[in-house]
């Protein structure tokens, strides 16, 4: 039997918008893959507003940073993960038993430990998504470079774990993506890790074509 690592899996490196979900974790809800059934594709496909009272904004105009416009999925990942960071050259995080880093935006390991003791069993609760509107962002939050925009898992009733990306002064949310449990921006801000139970999504900030033409008329 072979102990060769398995290769990234499929992506579909389409943005369906504001308000998103994770494809793999959508489609394997309908049976796993077997000798008959090709491995689906991860990615994000649309769904419906989260469930809140925070105002939903939707994408910036204007955006400068990976997640706050429009994306492109750039690599995907099976290695999960329950918190992200930013470290120099890529993004770290923690899974159940495992430590790992992950270049950016290739999403190759370049790290992993398997210590003794869990280091996600020290991982506070993701915060209900209406305790958002006011007071101290959670321990867990990340923020983007410069500090407008954080990443915060959440929890939004009934029992949802997602994604918010919201904008810091006022708290309102410009994406989310369900069943995602963390994020962490690349060092310069243009490219979004998303990750889960499922395994990672890089997320590339992106200019669609038609407007790249028109701005250049």
């Amino acid at each position: 039997m072979s102990t060769r690592p398995l290769p990234p899996p499929p992506f579909v490196p389409e943005d369906p918008g504001p308000w998103s979900g994770v494809l793999e974790v959508l489609q394997r809800r309908g049976g796993l893959p077997g000798r008959r059934r090709a491995e689906p594709p991860n990615g994000l496909m649309i769904s419906p507003t989260p469930r809140t009272s925070l105002a939903l904004e939707g994408l910036e105009p204007e955006p400068t940073l990976a997640g706050t416009g429009p994306v492109r999925v750039v690599t995907a990942a099976r290695e999960p993960a329950l918190r992200l960071w930013t470290v120099p050259g890529g993004v770290a995080g923690v899974s159940r038993m495992v430590r790992r880093s992950w270049a950016v935006p290739g999403l190759t390991v370049t790290d992993e430990e398997r210590p003794q003791e869990d280091p996600a069993a020290s991982l506070s609760a993701d915060p209900v998504i209406d305790t958002l509107a006011e007071g101290d962002l959670p321990e867990a939050a990340v923020l983007a470079p410069g500090g407008a925009y954080a990443a915060v898992g959440v929890l939004e009733p009934p029992r949802y774990n997602g994604l918010a990306i919201i904008r810091v002064s006022d708290r309102a949310i410009i994406r989310y993506i369900r069943f995602a449990r963390c994020a962490a921006w690349s060092e310069d801000g243009s490219t979004l890790v998303v990750g889960g139970e499922w395994g990672l999504l890089a997320l590339g900030h992106h200019i669609p074509e038609a407007d790249s033409e028109s701005d250049s008329e």
